[in-house]
């Protein structure tokens, strides 16, 4: 329909008519509430007549307003104007990639800052699970600035239908009405990619087809497959390549290679992710630039067998300026690459331990991510997981970089480089943070306990190596100087206060000490005679004589935002001066998450209340409250929400760490962990948050974890650190006077105890196996047991009927379901996958999750920092190429 000049379109004022094209008219309009132009794009009147597929484009666009980054045309909202639909958009001033190409072709600087932002866009969409599909210059605006905004991200999907029989009537290559009397074919048919020119299903590849074929166009000023007519122009992208020949002779080699990637007709060789274009296009490969996955794993000496592709991309390479808040960066020949995950998949890297790790001579890195260690060489666009490294945290490399340390829940393994099955060197249960010696000792530190030990790297007994004094904190971050006789690490100040603690230098013949640095953990000596360490979420490098043991100079902060807990600081370097660091909060706190039900079909509805550190979200019996802990930088506190009203309300107070807590069956009373007063107990309180929490008992070992009260209400059962050092099953009786013992008490992890509404059977997990699994058995007297997952799996949870039992997966990425029966015997079915958060738009974490009483929901929580766009934190590692030997340099040339 068209609009005149004075037309309201609710809120919006028309003030002039500014384009058409095949998706309907666009006019400049004025918004009378926020006093700012907009852009109104009136969709085809055609949309109105049919509901199913109106409804189905509302949808979409929600998503697609879901979209917050600079180099993306923002989507305001949706207005109806008479029986057609309107997208309010930014309103983007400036022409159109088009209308620069036709003044010829684009010098390459400029062409490679275009394409540069353009990517950028395309990885934002691509990470929340949005593909374009109709990426071209006609859909690219490049502003006085220089800023590029790409426009219509996600409209091809959002105004055609999914579905379709195959026949190419629905799918992405027609017309928006079945033929093509609107002039237009979704998709514009010289930049669609071969599977979308056939018809088929198309994923982000369409995309990378599309950008590569932009990016020609803007090198040569002419269209890579541009025919006569429509159809001509289909055959020449699904049979033709266009000629390289006319790229403009200065093009660097690397871009060259990347087009061609770009151009591969068949998915799998193209290049899979839009952040591996950057980065190639960058010259981040110094060899072959974004080989296939084929290539790459016949050029791989690691691991020559199938590997599971962590899905990771390399999103770009940065200048350190604007990016890091440095007091003094390196400069010239400094890199700067940041890994980050990809749609199909998330990096979840561990909070205890070490996450990271890279070789002495800077080619390698390992990380430890989605309950497993991974493997990259910082040539490759590609990393691998390492077989049998299930559960593997805290790698840590051997001198000469041929094997890897790292520790599993009660193992400290290696393993070649080369390749071959990991080999046990001894039993470390809880291990922290490792270092392997020129002498072939690995020194290392453990969870809850506060010296330091050492074991050969080819087996054998574990001997203590430092003891602690009652005036001194915890020993952890070993690191052996070069001359194998002498271990740097951190002692902590009180309550596990590393910050301000020390980090000294010990013999490790005589056991003389000496303070190195006061204020400041998690020590890494390098070849430049530079001391790297951490304290407040920076990385700090200081001259240091390793034979006199003495710092020289002022310390000097390279890097801020790293990933720092009371348990680690996320870094690592290389005798090359290189640095991989994981970005983060650096304070233990859990990241800002909101509560969010999900149900069956994986539809998430938010509960009304502001994003917070939550943690251990557990529904009410009545389904309308909600208790979670919220972490503090030092404490941490039980909240009670009402859904209904949408209140957060602090339960507990006190400046220890209270919670989790569990809901009693009726829903009057809760019980909770707490160490308050010094001392690690159970406490038990009304759940209206009147009157005092009454002590119940003082738990076992470290720590304990509330996972349920009985259905019954005579008992509490939790997870606590045992004598043996790992965690076992106790049960707390709350009749009368209160009391505990021992359920399952055993030198493996036993976690997550969980009793039937029937109170015949307790499902719990257990890594007996040496994965953490779940299983069925008796209550109380133990027996009869059952294994329930399959392929690893933790905190089960019964429906309320216990006919069905849920539990997630060990990368945290799946929910799955399992029907249980117990009549006349226990049958438990083949478990099926209720909800996959691993793709899509969702960052739902499964880690904490419980089920609505009917059944059909569950309580998630879900990252809500993409929402700021601040990036996910967590999920993103930083390489700094030769930056301390760059630093050292400028501190030389000064």
């Amino acid at each position: 329909m068209a609009l005149t000049r004075g037309t309201r379109v609710g809120i919006y004022e028309v003030t002039a008519k500014i384009g058409e094209g095949g998706m309907g008219e666009v006019y400049q309009a004025h918004d009378t509430t926020l006093d700012r132009d907009v852009a109104l794009k009136v969709l085809p009147a055609a949309f109105t007549a049919d509901p199913d597929r109106l409804a189905r484009f509302q949808r979409e666009a929600k998503v697609l307003a879901s979209l917050n980054h600079p180099n993306i045309g923002g989507i305001y909202g949706l207005e109806r104007a008479d029986d057609a639909q309107a997208l309010v958009l930014e309103l983007i001033d400036g022409p159109t990639l088009a209308d620069r190409i036709a003044e010829g072709p684009i010098p390459v600087d400029e062409a490679l800052e275009i394409a540069g932002q353009i990517a950028e866009a395309l990885e934002a969409a691509h990470e929340q699970g949005i593909i374009h599909r109709d990426l071209k210059p006609a859909n690219v605006k490049v502003k006085t600035d220089g800023t590029v905004k790409v426009l219509d991200f996600g409209l091809a999907k959002a105004v055609n239908p999914e579905g379709g029989d195959g026949s190419g009537a629905d799918n992405p290559t027609v017309s928006l009405t079945g033929a093509t009397q609107m002039g237009m074919v979704v998709g514009t048919a010289a930049y669609m990619a071969p599977e979308q020119a056939r018809g088929k299903p198309v994923d982000k590849r369409a995309d990378i087809w599309a950008f590569g074929v932009v990016l020609y166009e803007m090198l040569t000023g002419q269209r890579a497959f541009l025919r006569e007519d429509t159809s001509l122009t289909l055959a020449a992208v699904m049979t033709a390549t266009p000629d390289m020949d006319r790229l403009p002779t200065v093009l660097p080699t690397a871009v060259r290679k990347c087009l061609e990637r770009c151009f591969r007709k068949e998915l799998r060789d193209r290049v899979r992710d839009i952040g591996d274009v950057q980065l190639a296009m960058a010259g981040a490969f110094e060899t072959a630039v974004l080989a296939s996955a084929n290539e790459v794993g016949a050029a791989r000496s690691l691991w020559q067998r199938p590997a599971v592709w962590l899905v990771v991309s390399l999103i770009t390479v940065v200048v350190l300026t604007g990016l890091l808040a440095l007091q003094s960066a390196p400069r010239s020949g400094s890199r700067l690459v940041r890994f980050a995950e990809a749609t199909e998949g998330r990096m979840t890297f561990p909070r205890e331990g070490r996450a990271v790790a890279i070789s002495p001579d800077g080619s390698l890195l390992v990380y430890a991510a989605k309950n497993a260690l991974y493997l990259r060489e910082l040539g490759s666009a590609r990393a691998t997981q390492i077989p049998g490294s299930s559960d593997g945290t805290a790698p840590f490399f051997s001198p000469d970089g041929a094997w890897i340390g790292f520790f599993t829940t009660r193992q400290l393994k290696k393993v070649a480089v080369s390749g071959g099955e990991p080999f046990v060197v001894s039993d470390v249960p809880r291990g922290l943070s490792g270092t392997w010696s020129v002498d072939d000792t690995i020194i290392f530190g453990r969870h809850g306990l506060t010296g330091l030990f050492r074991v050969q790297a080819e087996g054998g007994a574990v001997e203590p190596l430092t003891i602690r004094t009652d005036s001194e904190g915890d020993h952890d971050f070993p690191d052996v100087l070069p001359d194998g006789e002498t271990v740097l690490f951190s002692i902590s100040a009180p309550n596990f206060n590393f910050d301000d603690g020390q980090i000294v230098a010990q013999s490790l013949e005589t056991g003389e000490r000496t303070v190195v640095v006061d204020g400041g953990f998690n020590p890494r000596w390098i070849e430049t005679d530079q001391l790297v360490y951490a304290r407040g979420g920076g990385l700090f490098a200081v001259e240091f004589d390793p034979v006199q043991l003495q710092i020289a100079g002022e310390p000097v902060q390279f890097a801020s935002g790293v990933m720092q807990t009371g348990a680690a600081a996320q870094y690592a370097v290389s005798n090359d001066g290189s640095v991989v660091y994981v970005a983060g909060d650096s304070t233990a706190s859990a990241p800002e998450a909101a509560l969010v039900w999900v149900d069956r079909e994986g539809r998430e509805e938010a509960l009304p209340v502001a994003p917070n550190s939550f943690g251990a979200p557990r529904v009410a019996p009545d389904g309308n409250r909600v208790l979670a802990s919220v972490d503090g930088p030092t404490e941490s506190d039980v909240w009670l929400s009402e859904i209904s009203r949408g209140t957060l309300s602090k339960l507990t107070s006190s400046p220890a760490l209270d919670g989790p807590a569990v809901w009693s069956p009726d829903g009057e009373q809760i019980v909770f962990y707490s160490e308050r007063g010094g001392e690690r107990a159970l406490y038990r309180m009304s759940a209206n948050g009147r009157g005092a929490a009454e002590h119940l008992v003082a738990v076992p070992g470290e720590q304990a974890v509330p996972s349920q009260w009985t259905p019954d209400g005579k008992s509490v059962i939790f997870s606590y650190r045992g004598t043996n050092d790992s965690y076992d099953i106790g049960v707390l009786s709350v009749e009368s006077e209160p009391e505990w013992f021992p359920l399952l008490e055993t030198e493996i992890e036993e976690t997550n105890g969980t009793v039937s509404p029937d109170g015949q059977w307790i499902a719990y997990t257990s890594d007996e196996t040496g994965t953490s699994e779940v299983y069925i058995e008796r209550f109380p007297d133990l027996g009869y047991r059952t294994l329930v997952s399959t392929g690893g799996g933790r905190n089960p949870v019964w429906s309320k009927g216990g006919s069905e039992l849920f539990y997630r997966d060990l990368d945290q990425g799946l929910l799955m379901g399992v029907e249980i029966t117990n009549e006349p015997a226990l049958v438990v079915a083949v478990p099926e996958i209720l909800i996959d958060g691993r793709y899509g738009l969702t960052r739902l974490e499964l880690r904490n999750y419980d089920v609505s009483p009917d059944g059909q929901r569950f309580l998630m929580l879900k990252d809500t920092r993409d929402a700021d766009n601040d990036g996910a934190a967590q999920d993103e590692i930083y390489v700094g190429l030769n930056w301390l030997k760059q630093l050292q340099l400028q501190a030389e040339g000064s």
